[in-house]
């Protein structure tokens, strides 16, 4: 971990490990529940003929996600998992903060939009969160980026402040 290097993230550290953390315990529990081979989208997304969902994302839920449940469950499940251990540990966490943006906007767009409410405002706070470490990468502070990407020189010298 780079404790030395100079930067006012600190804050955005502390949010990206809690975020990691919630990824990591979801993911967990799907880990737990064998969730790739239950009946995952009848309890998360609900009846996809009879929600009200854009047009084009419930074509793709019911032409893609239902036939190959099983597959997305364990792209689900692995997703959370990975993006969350890597937020946690501060690795690439650019990359795995966008890839848990992608994971995101699918539960926003299925989950979030079927059921509203808690749920809605739930993934738009992640959403959030995730787009912003896309942007300032917290990684680098109380994470494995900072021992990876170092800024300036690299030898101990005054390198940039």
């Amino acid at each position: 971990m780079n404790l030395k290097e100079r930067t006012y993230l600190w804050y955005l550290a502390a949010l990206r490990i809690y975020v990691g953390y919630y990824l990591v315990t979801q993911g967990y529990r799907k880990f737990q529940r064998d969730f790739p081979k239950g009946d995952w989208v009848g309890r998360q997304i609900g009846d996809i003929a009879t929600l009200d969902l854009y047009p084009w994302y419930k074509t793709f839920l019911q032409s893609y996600v239902v036939p190959h449940s099983e597959i997305f469950g364990y792209l689900v499940m692995i997703g959370e998992l990975a993006v969350g251990a890597c937020l946690l540990l501060g690795l690439f966490t650019r990359v795995n903060a966008f890839i848990g943006l992608f994971i995101l906007v699918n539960y926003y767009l299925g989950v979030g939009m079927a059921r509203g409410g808690f749920m809605l405002a739930h993934q738009q706070i992640f959403i959030i969160a995730l787009a912003i470490f896309v942007l300032a990468s917290p990684g680098r502070t109380l994470g494995l980026d900072g021992l990876l990407f170092r800024s300036g020189s690299g030898k101990g010298g005054k390198g940039a402040r």
